[in-house]
């Protein structure tokens, strides 16, 4: 998955599923622990996503 519309909607997705989750099982739960690694995954990923296209897109200043 490369396209950051598709990465920040999965985002959104698992945000939710974690507020559930948390709100049903509290915070020390397997499950929460469990969402929230998938989330931070994919909060890992649309960063790198963002910073390489940053870098790429730059020009030099000599």
């Amino acid at each position: 998955m490369s396209e950051p519309k598709q990465i920040r909607d999965q985002i959104e997705r698992n945000r939710h599923e974690l507020s559930r989750l948390a709100e049903n099982h509290g915070m020390q739960d397997k499950q929460v622990l469990r969402q929230s690694m998938v989330l931070d995954e994919l909060i890992n990923e649309y960063n790198r996503f963002k910073y390489k296209n940053h870098f790429r897109n730059r020009q030099p200043i000599a």
